[in-house]
């Protein structure tokens, strides 16, 4: 499945201190981030993955780059589990900037 055929996004409760919802916010990752950038045509990028199935690389809506790790939910097979992530660094901004003037 396509991460962009997902049907949902998977969070723990705030409530839970080893949960992904917390995690995510100690690097700056909130709910609205993973949201943005998923709304506005990340890329699928190629990276070491320890925790993650796969990583994304696109914008939020104030055009911060945001490299996020996704999971499949174990909850619901067709929702995206946030792993968690990170602001860009300035070799995939770079990188970005030129696949993005390619198209």
């Amino acid at each position: 499945m396509d991460f962009r055929d997902a049907e949902g996004i998977d969070w723990d409760d705030e409530e839970d201190e080893e949960g992904n919802l917390v995690h995510c916010l100690r690097h700056g990752v909130t709910e609205a981030v993973v949201d943005q950038v998923l709304r506005n045509d990340p890329s699928l990028v190629k990276t070491r993955l320890k925790t993650a199935t796969f990583a994304v690389l696109g914008p939020d809506d104030e055009g911060v780059l945001w490299l996020l790790y996704f999971d499949w939910s174990h909850n619901r097979g067709d929702w995206l589990r946030p792993v968690t992530g990170r602001q860009a660094k300035e070799q995939e901004r770079v990188e970005w900037a030129r696949t993005r003037r390619v198209r």
